[in-house]
């Protein structure tokens, strides 16, 4: 028998109504079929689209044998230790100013910043007023996260050439017009700085465990999809 700890991450967490939970399996069992195991006993988290498991902070394929001691992350669709600052997590404001790096082999630097956007929605019969954004909050599997930026760091300097990646992004409440992510990006030509600093993006966006909530002007919060996004 292999004894696993399953853990559920943003939305998903609410669908299983739980942060984690202990399971004995038979020996030599698969992802994908523990995955068939834990939609039978949340169907809410089985009907959701796009929830991918990963095993000890790394994805693997379905035929993955599970092993006694395994940690699972159920980890819904995402919209992101100083040895490598170039890649952290943070609850304070970002400075991408402080980010770029004094790099006179650099012919350019590329800085992104994604900040937090005025937004409204209309709840009821018009014509009630809209309600709208006051801010967004956070939270990631915090080891995973920062494991798979520096992955995704460590490939756009491989893939582009480029000679500096900064990653960081803030984690916890943000109010309208403050940065939840920057990217900083330095190489001899602009053209490989500002390829890299897209890629990087949509990177991070699709495979790093952050998740974000709406929070409205009535108090009322709910998951950000990114599905339609």
């Amino acid at each position: 028998m292999a004894r696993i700890t399953v853990r559920f991450f943003g939305p998903a967490r609410d669908l299983a109504d739980r942060d984690a939970q202990v399971m004995e399996l038979e020996g030599g069992l698969t992802v994908g079929q523990l995955a068939g195991r834990i939609a039978e006993a949340h169907p809410k988290l089985g009907a959701a689209l796009g929830v991918r498991l990963a095993v000890n902070r790394a994805f693997v394929p379905m035929n993955h044998p599970l092993t006694d001691g395994d940690e699972i992350a159920v980890i819904p669709p995402v919209s992101g230790g100083m040895d490598d600052p170039p890649v952290t997590l943070t609850r304070e404001p970002i400075d991408a100013v402080a980010l770029s790096p004094a790099d006179p082999a650099s012919g350019a630097v590329v800085t992104f910043q994604g900040t937090v956007r005025a937004e409204s929605k209309r709840e009821g019969e018009a014509p009630a007023e809209p309600l709208r954004l006051v801010a967004l909050e956070y939270e990631a599997y915090d080891d995973m996260a920062i494991a798979q930026m520096r992955a995704i760091r460590a490939r756009a300097i491989d893939k582009f050439g480029v000679t500096g990646v900064v990653v960081t992004h803030r984690l916890g409440r943000i109010p309208l017009g403050e940065a939840s992510i920057a990217v900083v990006v330095t190489s001899a030509h602009r053209a490989e700085a500002f390829d890299a600093c897209r890629w990087i993006v949509d990177a991070v966006k699709t495979d790093v465990p952050i998740w974000k909530k709406n929070v409205w002007t009535d108090g009322t919060s709910q998951w950000v999809d990114p599905t339609r996004s």
